[in-house]
């Protein structure tokens, strides 16, 4: 793999040209969506939203916030806050509550559904110091519903974890503790084995994985000092360093699901352009004729397309951008701010919340232009969001499957 030379990416960025035309949404943002059914009828695991149109997909949304639920005692009321995970069928409108107590954000998941990790107080479990000044790394079994201890380590610490595409039961995690020194580690959650990655460095930052017979993982070159992201790719079996790739000018770096791109993006002010880096050649594309304001971005699960969320002074919005050609379709517009998004395991639907401290409202919109139906859902009595995600539902076996075994608070 040859390093991208300088003077090509900064040409590149300069290069702003003219924006989108924004795009309105399909249906009216006046209207009343319905809403979610009571705490009572959601925790019974058989509750469904009225109204629901429904829509051909085979994914699970998955939301955790606050619900507060009254308790009458003989002194008199008491306010109990529970932080369930809930679980939202876009097919059908079904709802249930998955994990009946999951005061967590979670941070990955594997893409066949079984696992989820995310990191809670330490307050919140068992096992831990239970500190207020800690945090937790805890995996949750999408099929038996336990939940695990991984790693407990002081606030304001970066935990990050990528999911292994050869073998689902394995996470790749990274803490990064405040003046410590950090490892990698990988951890089988199925075998409830552990071992150190043994690579030479310290704030690991891991981009994403190149999912081959020995898997290698994007991080941050530990030895470099550039005020630009430069990359190396790791051996996750005996910690050896591969390729090495500058991006000179870039200020983030997103790597694809399948690790063989990197999508770079540099700024100006409020605005951007794109590009994205080929590790088969070692080749840099730009993608023309894009100027963005403010973007986030998310990879397609596959092929070469991203979405990226806008967020102007008067609007937020999504773009699906086909990098290889350049052309760009605005998926939704709204002048109100989004927060949590996410795109359906087989990028058929993109899932976001308003940004809201209480009853936020949930979209589901397709990404097949053909299909019109935007699903808006009011999540009444639901507060304080720490994490919105698409899911696939893992297969069904003998004695129920995943979304039978639903837990009651």
């Amino acid at each position: 793999m040859k390093i991208i030379a300088r003077s090509t990416l900064a040409l590149f960025f300069l290069l702003l040209l003219s924006t989108f035309v924004p795009a309105q949404s399909e249906q009216s943002e006046t209207d009343t969506p319905p809403r979610i059914p009571t705490l009572e009828e959601v925790q019974s695991g058989r509750a469904a939203i009225a109204q629901y149109i429904p829509m051909d997909f085979s994914f699970q949304i998955g939301i955790i916030g606050t619900f507060l639920k009254e308790i009458t005692t003989e002194t008199g009321s008491v306010t109990q806050i529970k932080s369930p995970l809930i679980l939202i069928n876009p097919a059908n409108g079904g709802i249930g509550v998955y994990a009946k107590n999951f005061p967590a954000r979670i941070v990955a998941n594997s893409t066949n559904g079984d696992w989820v990790v995310g990191i809670a107080p330490s307050s919140a479990v068992e096992g831990s110091s239970g500190s207020r000044y800690r945090e937790a790394a805890v995996s949750l079994n999408m099929k038996q519903g336990d939940i695990n201890l991984i790693s407990e380590f002081p606030l304001h610490s970066n935990f990050q974890a990528v999911f292994d595409k050869q073998d689902e039961n394995v996470v790749y995690y990274c803490v990064n503790e405040p003046a410590e020194v950090n490892q990698i580690f990988g951890l089988n959650l199925k075998k409830d084995e552990k071992g150190k990655i043994p690579a030479e460095g310290n704030r690991f930052m891991l981009y994403g994985l190149l999912p081959e017979k020995n898997p290698m993982m994007w991080i941050n070159d530990p030895l470099s000092t550039r005020d630009y992201p430069v990359l190396k790719l790791l051996n996750m079996k005996d910690g050896t360093m591969g390729s090495r790739v500058e991006f000179p000018g870039a200020d983030n770096v997103v790597v694809s699901p399948d690790g063989n791109h990197v999508l770079v993006t540099v700024s100006q002010g409020a605005e951007s352009s794109i590009g994205y880096y080929n590790i088969e050649d070692g080749s840099f594309h730009q993608v023309p004729g894009l100027v963005l304001v403010k973007p986030l971005f998310k990879w397609a699960r596959e092929g070469m397309q991203v979405i990226a969320k806008e967020s102007s002074t008067v609007e937020d919005r999504f773009i699906l951008i086909d990098l290889e050609t350049g052309q760009s379709r605005v998926l939704f517009s709204a002048k109100f701010k989004i927060a949590f998004w996410d795109i359906s395991p087989d990028n058929d639907a993109l899932v976001f919340v308003t940004e809201s401290d209480s009853d936020p409202i949930l979209f589901v919109v397709p990404l097949d232009p053909q299909l019109k139906t935007i699903n808006r859902i009011q999540l009444s009595g639901v507060s304080d969001i720490t994490w919105l995600g698409c899911l696939s539902t893992p297969p069904r076996k003998s004695g129920g499957g995943w979304l039978e075994n639903l837990l009651p608070f």
